[in-house]
């Protein structure tokens, strides 16, 4: 599978290399391109899909540094430049969505549309600093296969339904799997500069693409009330609510975000002259 060489690390992606135009997906932290597999199993007819896993993430390879929003945000403006793709329908969940609003305050011209998951404009809540600073050490020495740290993990990936469902164990374990195998101080790395972003909810006035604001009923990482803020800042924004679903919607309801992302991208090309 192809890498790019961006800003000094090799960036793992994959190209459905499909008709139609291009869809960039954004992983949240902790996963990767994969966290789509549904969506980009859905759209691939219709649609070139192209996933990434950020720098120290998945199958991208780990750097010195350039673990903040700003540095991952460049990475992505550099492979969509490389592939000479834009204007593209930009999909970010959670991390990827701090990245995905970025480009689209900044960088109008590269895209089509934005879909926003699971994600916030405002600043990182201090009061989660205390615990998860804790948890980025305990997972630098031990990792994250320790009982007691991986549940904490997942009550923040996953809504409850999600989580206790036997059903659906085997899902959540290929992503243990995933998360062992994952280079710890990436992880670290990637969790600190996420948790020191700036607010740049003044900037979602500069968003002019059509934009679908996706929450997850019961995610308790960033609660629904933060995708409303976000639906409020941004003319003429679609929201959907998912009820039930924790943080990770692609994964916990895929056919739920695949509907609703089919029906925006859908709506778009039928008003397109």
């Amino acid at each position: 599978m192809p890498s790019a060489r961006v800003n000094g690390t090799d960036l793992y992606y994959e190209d459905t290399q499909g008709p139609g135009e291009p869809v960039v997906f954004l992983h949240g932290f902790l996963f990767d391109g994969r966290q789509y597999e549904a969506q980009v199993a859905s759209l691939r007819d219709r649609y070139r899909c192209i996933t990434l896993d950020f720098r120290g993430q998945g199958r991208s390879t780990a750097s010195r540094g350039g673990y903040q929003i700003e540095q991952h945000m460049a990475d992505v403006l550099a492979l969509i430049r490389r592939l000479d793709i834009a204007p593209v329908h930009l999909v970010g969940l959670s991390m990827g969505g701090f990245v995905a609003l970025r480009i689209a305050a900044r960088e109008p011209g590269l895209l089509r549309s934005l879909t926003l998951l699971n994600t916030s404009a405002a600043a990182h809540a201090r009061s989660k600093f205390p615990k998860q600073l804790l948890l980025a050490g305990v997972a630098r020495v031990a990792g994250v296969s320790l009982p007691l740290l991986r549940s904490g993990i997942e009550g923040e990936m996953y809504g409850a339904a999600f989580r206790k469902d036997p059903a659906r164990g085997a899902e959540r374990g290929v992503w243990r799997q995933r998360w062992e195998r994952a280079d710890r101080s990436s992880l670290v790395k990637t969790l600190l500069g996420f948790m020191i972003r700036p607010d740049v909810r003044d900037e979602l006035g500069n968003i002019a693409v059509p934009t679908l604001v996706i929450a997850g009923g019961a995610d308790a990482s960033l609660p629904p009330t933060f995708s409303r803020e976000i639906h409020s800042l941004v003319a003429g924004s679609r929201l959907v609510e998912l009820p039930g679903v924790g943080h990770s919607s692609p994964v916990e309801d895929p056919d739920g975000v695949t509907k609703a992302l089919e029906r925006f991208l859908d709506d778009i090309r039928a008003d397109r002259p």
